[in-house]
């Protein structure tokens, strides 16, 4: 410490020995704070001290903190009174904050530490409250603003971030002890004796092989110790990027990592990472889920997902899926008799956000057998975040054929999971119980969530057995996907669309009076496109232009159909090729909706100005500039003739010369055979 401890002249190191002196004398009494000997304020002090001069410091800050006596002073004087609250009679508490009380401490009683005046005392005592305790519920340390001792202005925030994390890293110090031990509430042992003699810390310093990051060497004999430890682990990680965001220089450090060796017990060590590749394109957009509802498709899709590995191994396998709420809807239970998940599946793909079982080697080919009547669904391993738009805590518990079975609590996306092993007894497949954030409007919750299930599953192969929160109990899913339409009538026309895999269905609906059509129904909603039976978008474009106010469809891509969603499930990535021939194929069934319309209208015997009127209204549906001659050639010859009498009068309004030249240049994309004989037409005879 000989860095720090040069600035000072003869007043200001007596000063400081008369406020150690003045401490040591307070806390003789050490073991009834909490402090395990030989660790009294003024060693744990030292400690501090050290730990800021060897390593935590990088030369910058070193200069920063001793430019001036005045910095230093209040730096040595700060790393021995940041636990002086302690002092307050209360003990080791985790219902306050050792750092407020700190501060209440030096205001009231500063003239018995030898601390000369009133102005260097509260400055301490500002300088203390910024070391809140680093616990699962303090706020991050305040901010102060500027203090000035005989004209030089002190970097009380440098200052109280520098003993505020070298005071974190003391694993074993009162304050530390009780913010880990808050991380495990209720537990008979926390913040006991008992705890506090179950680890050790071996080492604390720079890791040797990763840059920028601390490591903890600890010792552990004590399962539940272990969970409050890692759980401290991210929250001084996220102290320390808060610290560097706000103060500068900055710490050369960024990471923390705690490497706990247990003894007696098979630690689970489990948390979400961030597959990178993933991430860049997660956040390119302003936000991944607009509605919050989605977490309900993205679990029912995870479910799926599981059923269909089932029954990939198992043929007679029956696949089973239920949502459940409770009676106040403050949560909410899926769960599926699938696959299941062992730890070796929840570490390779359930933790690395961006990297799904789904999209790996070993069920590519399989996701688009079309022999696999349930297709893979989870694309990109981010739909079960969606969980957290509305869970404050998620319970899972899972079993894989052959495995012992897991229970997971899961708090925070950057914190620990809580895992425990469950008994064999555990049925195979996953729950999910997600316990809700409240919520300002919990009266219209089943209506709002019922109403998002019925209208994203209703075709999902599997059925979804589901009870709502007064335990009325109703099937969701496996509706057949075509409109359903009035028997023998005429005024509903339903088609399906031809696919490899897939399956498609085009309506269009017609006004009647005394049972004769009279013209047809506004309509408006495009192709409603599902893949594997969840909804996905709707699209107006896969419809031709003339047939969007009319016609709507339904489309369910399945097997070698499928095609590439966007990462929140609500666009479809057509390739143009791709989109193409779905519109094809969409054309094709208005071909065969407008036939059987001019059939019913022949059978009908309807008078010729309305015959005509439908007849002009259908043409339109085929733009002459889209139709190839498969579809030319497929309709009826009244629609043929509308539609080569528009193409006829486009060519003589837009090529008057085209007669008097004997071909037309200028139309030569114009190449279907249907085409070529009415252009043929306009040469010179």
């Amino acid at each position: 410490m000989d860095m720090l401890t040069q600035p000072f002249d003869d007043d200001m190191k007596a000063e400081l020995e008369t406020l150690r002196q003045s401490i040591r004398r307070i806390a003789i009494d050490a073991p009834t704070l909490g402090l395990p000997p030989p660790m009294t304020l003024v060693a744990q002090a030292d400690r501090i001290l050290q730990r800021l001069v060897h390593w935590l410091l990088d030369d910058e800050q070193k200069q920063a903190v001793s430019d001036h006596p005045w910095q230093a002073y209040f730096l040595h004087a700060a790393a021995c009174l940041c636990d002086i609250g302690l002092m307050d009679g209360s003990g080791v508490s985790a219902d306050s904050s050792v750092a407020r009380r700190s501060h209440d401490w030096i205001q009231q009683n500063w003239p018995m530490l030898g601390i000369k005046d009133a102005q260097r005392a509260e400055i301490l005592a500002l300088i203390c409250l910024q070391m809140q305790d680093f616990s699962c519920h303090d706020p991050a340390p305040v901010a102060l603003g500027p203090a000035y001792v005989a004209g030089t202005l002190i970097n009380t925030n440098l200052i109280g971030a520098c003993v505020h994390l070298a005071r974190a890293l003391e694993l074993k110090s009162p304050a530390t002890f009780m913010a880990i031990a808050g991380h495990q509430p209720g537990h008979p042992q926390a913040a006991s004796a008992t705890w506090m003699d179950a680890f050790e810390v071996d080492d604390v310093g720079p890791h040797p092989y990763l840059p920028a990051t601390i490591r903890i060497k600890i010792s552990c004999r004590d399962p539940e110790l272990h969970r409050a430890l890692k759980r401290h682990e991210r929250v001084v990680e996220e102290r320390l990027k808060e610290i560097n965001q706000r103060i500068r220089p900055r710490f050369l450090f960024a990471d923390v990592i705690y490497e706990i060796t247990p003894a007696g017990y098979q630690p689970v060590d489990l948390r979400y990472s961030v597959d990178t590749s993933a991430a860049l394109q997660l956040f390119m957009g302003n936000r991944l889920y607009a509605d919050k509802r989605v977490f309900l498709r993205e679990l029912i899709q995870n479910a799926v997902d599981a059923c269909s590995m089932r029954k990939l191994a198992d043929a007679a396998y029956v696949p089973a899926i239920s949502i459940a709420f409770n009676d106040d809807i403050s949560r909410i239970t899926i769960r599926d008799n699938g696959i299941g998940m062992d730890r070796q599946w929840l570490e390779k793909y359930f933790l690395s956000i961006g990297i799904s079982f789904y999209q790996s080697d070993e069920v590519k080919t399989v996701n688009q057998d079309p022999r696999i009547d349930i297709g893979f669904i989870s694309q990109f391993g981010i739909g079960f975040l969606s969980s957290f738009l509305v869970a404050e805590k998620i319970v899972i518990k899972t079993r894989k054929d052959a495995s012992p079975g897991l229970l997971i609590t899961i708090t925070s996306l950057k914190d620990y999971f809580d895992v425990r092993p469950l008994g064999d007894d555990t049925p195979a497949g996953t729950e999910v119980t997600l316990h809700l954030k409240p919520s300002k409007i919990n009266y219209c919750r089943s209506i709002e969530f019922t109403g998002y299930l019925k209208t994203n599953i209703r075709f999902l192969q599997i059925p979804v057995s589901f009870t709502d929160e007064r335990g009325d109990s109703t099937i969701l899913g496996n509706e057949p996907l075509s409109y359903a339409v009035v028997k023998n009538t005429d005024s509903d026309f339903v088609v399906p669309v031809s696919f490899d895999d897939a399956e498609g269905f085009m309506y269009l609906g017609v006004k009647m009076h005394d049972s004769r059509i009279f013209a047809l129904e506004t309509a408006t909603g495009g192709v409603s496109v599902f893949q594997d039976g969840i909804f996905v978008t709707q699209d107006d474009l896969l419809l031709p232009e003339g047939a969007r106010q009319h016609v709507v469809g339904r489309i369910n891509l399945k097997g070698r159909d499928k095609c590439e969603l966007s990462m929140d499930r609500n666009r479809i990535f057509w390739t143009g090729e791709r989109k193409k021939q779905i519109r094809q194929r969409i054309r094709l069934a208005l071909v065969e909706i407008a036939n059987r319309l001019m059939n019913a209208l022949d059978v009908q015997g309807a008078p010729v100005d309305t015959r005509n009127s439908l007849i002009n209204h259908l043409a339109i549906f085929f733009d002459f500039s889209e139709v190839d001659d498969t579809v030319h050639d497929g309709l009826c010859q009244p629609l043929q003739q509308v539609v080569d009498k528009r193409f006829r009068d486009f060519v003589r309004v837009h090529f008057p010369h085209a007669r008097s030249a004997g071909r037309i240049p200028e139309a030569d994309g114009y190449n279907e055979q249907w085409q070529r004989r009415i252009l043929a037409s306009f040469a010179p005879k």
